[in-house]
């Protein structure tokens, strides 16, 4: 079996791949400038590869379609948003995803931009990098004078496997964890100590309010400025997930009153902010490129599932990762 990995591949899992099948590594992040395929040139580098494993390449219905030998495809995204699942589903391929994979990671991003922006942290050694002690007559343990995270209500909106992994966080540090999620089992947030309210309460009763969502129709564009309006004065808004969760002019708004107290955030549409963009000249918002999941141990994990699901496929097992289990009949029947 040949396995073609554009998505890099590390740890155990790794190990486990190679005995599987003859693997292919050929990373889309190891190259510079990085290195993206699709369309036909993803179809030439995958003719007669049965396994494609993929984190950053879109597989498209034309590819799938075409790929004559492929039998399975792996994304190594815990939203396999790069493949064309009705695709894959209808010529019977199943999809493995990575759930959880950077959730660690990107509770410690979430984590350190919490206390960057309370802490005023990164506005604070921008004045020590230009020389300012003295800014509009104030000393700097007066312009940065704030309140611990222990003792604050942290209200997470959405609590799947980043939420909770920050929420065990925030309760090591002594936070009290709130959180909104439809979806949530309150059973398991309850074991963590989270209590599971409405999304009004949350706004209404949090210090600092911390974005865990996935992007969806549902929840696109879900805070805007009347949901802002309900946060309390002084209120801290972080968001490690998609940018899309909250409108961005009412965020704006809201700094620029001085109703938010100050934000953080890993993500933006389109991944880059304009160089005219008003978030760029508010000291209190700190700003890092969509670096949540950037760990070793993220790579780790995907290539840990990557391995488990493929395993589990060739041994007639139904993965627990799997998109599309309704394709799996079909594919042990063709095996």
């Amino acid at each position: 079996m040949k396995i073609m990995s554009f998505a890099s591949l590390a740890g155990p899992g790794l190990d486990t791949l190679r005995s599987l099948g003859d693997l292919e590594l050929d990373p889309w992040d190891e190259h510079v400038p990085i290195q993206v395929h699709s369309g036909p040139d993803l179809l030439d580098r995958i003719d007669g590869v049965q396994v494609l494993l993929v984190e950053a390449d879109p597989v498209s219905r034309d590819v799938i379609e075409s790929a004559e030998s492929l039998s399975v495809i792996g994304t190594c995204r815990g939203d396999p948003v790069n493949v064309d699942i009705e695709s894959a589903t209808k010529a019977e391929i199943p999809v493995l995803r990575a759930p959880g994979r950077n959730a660690d990671a990107v509770a410690e991003l979430t984590i350190g931009l919490i206390f960057g922006v309370v802490r005023g942290i990164v506005a604070a050694d921008s004045d020590i990098r230009a020389g300012r002690w003295v800014v509009d007559e104030r000393i700097p343990q007066q312009r940065y004078r704030s309140r611990e995270v222990a003792g604050m209500t942290v209200g997470l909106v959405g609590c799947g496997a980043v939420g909770q992994a920050t929420a065990r966080r925030l309760a090591g540090l002594g936070a009290k964890v709130i959180a909104f999620d439809p979806y949530a089992d309150p059973n398991a947030l309850a074991d963590l100590g989270v209590e599971l309210v409405e999304l009004d309460t949350l706004l209404e009763r949090a210090d600092i309010v911390s974005i865990h969502a996935a992007v969806t129709p549902e929840t696109r564009g879900m805070l805007g400025t009347e949901e802002f309006a309900r946060m309390k004065q002084g209120t801290y808004f972080v968001n490690s997930a998609r940018f899309g969760i909250a409108d961005e002019d009412a965020v704006v708004d809201a700094l620029r009153s001085g109703h938010l107290a100050g934000a953080a955030f890993d993500h933006f549409e389109g991944e880059f902010l304009q160089p005219d963009h008003p978030l760029l000249s508010m000291p209190n918002v700190v700003l890092t490129p969509h670096i949540g999941g950037q760990t070793a141990e993220t790579i780790e994990n995907h290539t840990r599932a990557m391995a488990d699901g493929l395993e589990a496929l060739l041994g007639g097992r139904e993965p627990p990762n799997t998109v599309n289990p309704e394709v799996l009949p079909a594919f042990f029947a063709s095996r």
